[in-house]
């Protein structure tokens, strides 16, 4: 079971989450796009040196391969992460993918009912992963919300495709051994819901250390 901690945004936590040993750590790079949990370009390239033990995931809030490309460059992560490749078409997805070199490219879609399953089969032919995630059911935002979405239809997912899913939205250590058991993903993913109760940009080694246990115990 792959498990993935998102949202390092100070090296001190990068180092307390890679002692841990997660496979996957995920930092989300400010490209000038409003979200809360963005660091700049220097802070993550230290994050990234101080990440010994897990792979380095950079997320792009970007469609614009350009972008997409810079932002890749700046931190030569081992996965690149596009949070709105539905937004995307396959030649921008391709062409990424391609110019990424030895890196692998996770594409995440939204679950928002049964269109999704359509959405994921169209997406993973140009994903190395996929990442399920929440649409927020006030703002429409996909991801870093901490709400969960129906897991059937991730379930579904699951079966519908061959690329690897990594399933999001809302997981901590107190559901995602549930989570596992009805969808059977690839991996899982954490960042709200194993952030500080009281900064939300500052992570909760306990419950990281709880979720990883939790999700490999399956």
């Amino acid at each position: 079971m792959l498990v993935q901690i998102y949202g390092i945004t100070t090296i001190e936590d990068a180092v307390d989450v890679d002692h841990l040993e997660p496979d996957t750590l995920g930092i989300v790079l400010d490209e000038g796009i409003d979200t809360w949990d963005a660091v700049d370009a220097d802070t993550a390239r230290r994050i990234v040196s101080v990440v010994t033990r897990a792979r380095v995931v950079a997320l792009s809030l970007s469609t614009d391969p350009d972008r997409i490309l810079e932002t890749t460059r700046i931190l030569d992560p081992d996965i690149v992460h596009l949070a709105r490749a539905h937004l995307m078409d396959r030649a921008a997805l391709d062409h990424v993918r391609t110019s990424i070199g030895p890196g692998q490219l996770m594409l995440t879609v939204p679950v928002e009912g049964a269109g999704s399953v359509s959405l994921a089969r169209r997406l993973c032919e140009s994903a190395d992963y996929v990442l399920l995630d929440t649409t927020h059911s006030e703002s429409g935002i996909v991801g870093a919300s901490g709400q969960t979405h129906d897991w059937r239809v991730s379930a579904e997912i699951v079966r519908a495709i061959e690329a690897p899913v990594i399933l999001a939205g809302g997981l901590g250590p107190h559901n995602v051994q549930d989570a596992i058991t009805l969808v059977q993903p690839y991996g899982v993913d954490s960042e709200t819901r194993t952030s500080l109760d009281v900064d939300r940009r500052r992570k909760d080694v306990a419950k990281v250390e709880e979720f990883i246990a939790l999700a490999r115990a399956v």
